[in-house]
């Protein structure tokens, strides 16, 4: 069914499973949203909780009887923009995780040991070295909000109370901790859930922020059997404007 609707868009390339191996598509995902304001829009949808093994097409198949027809979630969720906003299995999301947050966090007490001025003491891909343990890794990332270095390639372990420094930079500063980057803060929360940058507040980090994220996207709405005609043809009278 979805085949003629879609015989004129570009084909590219989606990592479906988010683990770098890519499989040919139609460019379905656009801008194109079904319009909420009619009382067909409030009757015509029902909402489902996406699990793990609910793959898009596995979910059209069971709701629907036609898996070709899993574009249609992304037609009535906002929260959809490409194949790859779709919610990740636990699997793959603790994978996801492990490869954006890879790396160590060297953590200090002061902020201007991690920027000088509007400066960064650090620079980007230089190696830093542990005065103690001789721990060495290659700067990735500086946050001063966090006052924390980033580093990958890490070899050795470094210690909390030594010193590092950059190789280039000859910046150095005493580590309070390390940390692995997944368990770091992204931002921290205060007691009704807001954003906050006091570090006596709950810390969120990096790896809860993705989870919660890729949870978030979970309750979708989809439309019901009855109203897949209706929906078709405005998608049809959308995609010709």
């Amino acid at each position: 069914m979805a085949e003629k609707y879609f015989k004129h868009y570009p084909t590219i390339d989606f990592d479906v499973k988010n683990d770098g191996e890519l499989i040919e598509a139609k460019d379905i995902f656009r801008n194109i949203r079904v319009s909420d304001n009619s009382d067909e829009a409030i009757t015509g949808y029902e909402y489902y909780y996406v699990n793990d093994q609910d793959r898009p097409d596995v979910l059209a198949s069971k709701l629907y009887g036609d898996a070709t027809l899993y574009w249609l979630f992304w037609m009535v969720n906002d929260q959809f923009a490409t194949f790859n906003d779709w919610p990740k299995s636990q699997s793959i999301l603790e994978r996801f995780i492990a490869r954006k947050y890879s790396g160590k966090a060297l953590v200090s007490n002061q902020q201007s040991d991690i920027v000088s001025s509007s400066d960064s003491k650090f620079l980007q891909g230089e190696k830093v070295v542990g005065s103690t343990s001789s721990a060495f890794g290659y700067v990735t990332k500086i946050d001063p909000t966090n006052k924390q270095v980033i580093l990958n390639d890490v070899q050795g372990t470094f210690q909390d109370n030594e010193t590092v420094t950059g190789s280039q930079s000859t910046k150095s500063f005493i580590i309070s901790s390390v940390r692995n980057f997944s368990d770091s803060p992204h931002h921290y929360v205060n007691s009704d859930g807001n954003k906050t940058t006091s570090e006596t507040t709950t810390m969120v980090t990096n790896s809860d922020y993705e989870q919660t994220f890729n949870d978030s996207k979970r309750n979708i709405r989809y439309i019901k059997v009855d109203y897949v005609p209706q929906l078709l043809r405005e998608f049809k009278s959308m995609i010709r404007e």
